[in-house]
């Protein structure tokens, strides 16, 4: 299969107040031109004279970004050529129009979530966005195409070359169009490194008769579920209004806990009781943050099993008795202190002081469990623990848990009905019936995952506060009664319970007592279990680990990871966690193991600022050399001082400067012909030594 699909075309702009680019290249590299509309030279003619041939040909326009910006500037311009042909004269692109136009769009997201884009249907030229394919319009998956392209591991990673807004020299408008073929180029790089992503909307597209071309996985999931339920159910996702389609919802002022809870809860630990009738006890109005930072005297009996905070703040003066009580009456189990102050003699400070717990919790026999909207978690920590010829170690996970708990206890948010578990059962018996791998099994995991997700989205027709919480809550204690079972098993210690998971130390001998416990509980809850054996697992904490398999591979988390990372995630100096694995789990010597590697990539890190701030390299000699605001580098015998410079804060005059790795050296590497060898090994070492895990935990 050829790593680029027939008709599709690379595509990038760049607005200047005098100066308008426009580059477009096969996607096989093998062609690639560069229209100007400047203050020197005016290429409209060609220009339009390929838009036309794409538009004719039925091509795709590939960008990054495009949908969001690129594409509104150039229909701006066809519609422009549009009306001059339709009233007879000849049209020339105006440079100073298409900036006053893109920054019109640029402008447009300070007001609206997605700014000025042009509706599907009125699209001239098809567009593939890959920013949205992948997700990155999502401000927790915010990735820039130079973040991309030191991820890809590009020879070269080219920053804008002039602040938006610049006037270009002659000389400057030739160092654009280069950058701007540079940008088209790693673009093509990505749409190779994207291309089953696109094959797969493709074949979707046909499937599901609607275009999906630049949906991201979530939103094909979400779309695949409201087309089924609108065919079962019409009506029921959207209202037609005369102004349009209308959202229906659930939307409630509050949501009592109490009426989420299912009933085959049967607690025998006082701990795990007690917080079961804490949340029946609980009305919230805000899913998120619901369970964070809540007083002593609000949580009952349950703060007998917590671990909790002390907050403190200082009276100004020395309060009155007014002052007092009312901050009694604010906070019933606080207390005030006094302390004597050094000087002046006979001074004193009045604090006031009470409890809290940042996240609801119990502990009980010594291992911590923490409940909140995301899901339970709780996690062994600073451990290495390893399987023995007594003992082994056992992972059991819920398949696709979510969509489980609404399928099994027929949970729906209230608007769809009790068909809604129906469709969701069909959808996920279906997916069993596909082959991993294929376009239908994806989509169908797709819509399973998407919809909880979607339930807490004020935007969508799944919106339900009740359903969201029904499922998250009895997710965490479905598997609070799960552990509190297995925990009754004499040498059984719990490793760690996180979100839809059990791993356990489990004496070999009670393996049956094991699967007995197990295979009730499935039945109690109506979930189903999948299981893995490891061999041994090196724990910095619930989030940061490695899992060694005992049938082969390896689970890797946080800062463990360094394969199939996702592209919006920080690829910096992986050989750091390859060489920890390679000494905890192969028994390899960590510096070693540094010095040999061979992967100059692997050594490289990259950082970044803002337009406002600016990066700089320090020589020995005090000597400021200005670097591209995402700049690569790697910590170097040789080098300078990488430091960033930052807009005085308010009120102040002075730039903050701060040192990025500012304990070494550093060399700048955004072309790697820089690359020199020169590597600071002991930065890497240093970084490795801090994610071993080497003391066994007792089984």
């Amino acid at each position: 299969m050829t790593d680029f699909i027939q008709g599709d075309w690379g595509y990038d702009i760049e607005t200047y107040p005098n100066i308008f680019t426009c580059t477009v290249a096969s996607a096989d590299k093998k062609k690639i031109k560069t229209f100007e509309v400047s203050s020197r030279k005016n290429e409209t003619k060609g220009l339009l004279t390929c838009f036309r041939w794409l538009r004719e040909k039925n091509q795709r326009m590939v960008g990054f970004n495009n949908v969001g910006f690129d594409y509104p500037v150039i229909h701006f311009i066809l519609l422009q050529a549009i009306e001059a042909k339709r009233k007879g004269y000849t049209y020339w692109i105006d440079y100073k129009q298409v900036y006053e136009k893109a920054q019109e769009v640029i402008k447009s997201k300070d007001y609206h979530e997605f700014g000025i884009t042009i509706p599907e249907k009125e699209v001239l030229i098809k567009q593939v966005d890959l920013y949205k394919i992948h997700h990155f319009d999502n401000k927790a998956r915010a990735t820039s195409l130079k973040m991309l392209q030191f991820n890809m591991r590009s020879e070269s990673i080219e920053d804008l070359p002039f602040p938006v807004g610049t006037v270009l020299t002659e000389s400057e408008m030739d160092e654009l169009v280069k950058y701007n073929q540079h940008d088209v180029i790693k673009t093509l790089d990505f749409y190779s490194l994207s291309l089953d992503a696109i094959r797969f909307r493709a074949e979707l597209t046909k499937a599901l008769g609607f275009d999906v071309t630049n949906f991201n996985d979530t939103k094909i999931g979400k779309e695949y579920f409201i087309n089924r339920l609108e065919k079962a159910l019409p009506g029921s996702c959207y209202k037609k209004t005369p102004h349009g389609r209308k959202l229906n919802q659930s939307k409630r002022p509050y949501t009592d806990i109490k009426d989420c809870l299912f009933t085959y809860y049967d607690f025998k630990r006082p701990e795990f009781k007690t917080i079961l009738e804490w949340f029946g006890k609980q009305r919230i109005t805000e899913t998120r943050g619901s369970f964070s930072d809540i007083e002593e005297h609000d949580l009952g009996d349950l703060a007998q099993y917590m671990e909790l905070k002390v907050k403190r703040k200082k009276f100004t003066i020395t309060p009155t008795q007014e002052e007092m009580d009312d901050f009694q009456k604010e906070h019933p189990n606080g207390w005030i202190s006094v302390h004597a102050l050094k000087s002046p003699r006979g001074a004193y400070s009045h604090w006031m002081n009470w409890r809290v717990a940042e996240s609801i919790h119990v502990i009980a026999d010594g291992f911590r469990f923490d409940f909140g909207t995301g899901g339970i978690h709780g996690s062994l920590t600073s451990s290495v623990v390893k399987s023995s010829d007594t003992h082994m170690i056992i992972d059991a996970d819920v398949a696709s848990m979510y969509p489980n708990i609404a399928i099994a206890n027929r949970s729906y948010p209230e608007h769809l009905s009790e068909r809604f578990c129906d469709i969701y059962k069909d959808v996920y018996e279906k997916r069993k019936g596909y082959a991993k791998g294929t376009p239908e099994n994806a989509v169908m995991k797709l819509a399973l995952n998407g919809v909880y997700g979607d339930s807490n989205n004020q935007y969508s027709p799944f919106y339900d506060p009740k359903y969201t919480m029904t499922i998250t809550i009895n997710g965490q204690l479905s598997l609070l009664l799960l552990t509190e079972r297995l925990m009754d098993i004499e040498g059984l210690s719990l490793v760690q319970v996180n979100t839809d998971g059990i791993t356990v130390v489990c004496p070999r001998d009670s393996k049956d007592r094991y699967d007995q416990i197990c295979n009730q509980w499935q039945k109690d809850v109506g979930l189903e279990l999948e299981y893995v054996e490891y061999s041994a697992m090196f724990i910095r904490d619930v989030n940061n680990y490695i899992a060694v398999k005992t049938k082969g591979g390896v689970k890797r988390k946080g800062a463990y990871e360094y394969e199939d990372l996702g592209w919006h995630q920080d690829h910096s100096a992986l050989v750091i966690p390859k060489a920890a694995e390679s000494a905890m789990v192969y028994g390899k010597d960590i510096e070693q193991f540094i010095r040999n590697h061979g992967d100059k990539f692997d050594f490289m890190l990259r950082t970044k600022v803002d337009r406002k701030s600016s990066l700089v390299l320090v020589t020995e000699d005090g000597t400021e050399i200005q670097q591209q605001n995402i700049c690569r580098y790697y910590p170097s015998k040789n080098g300078g001082k990488l430091v960033k410079i930052m807009p005085p804060l308010e009120g102040k005059e002075e730039y903050r400067r701060i040192g990025i790795d500012k304990d070494w050296n550093i060399k700048t590497c955004n072309n790697m012909v820089d690359f020199d060898g020169d590597v600071d090994y002991d930065y890497y070492i240093e970084q490795a030594k801090k994610l071993m895990m080497v003391v066994d935990t007792p089984n």
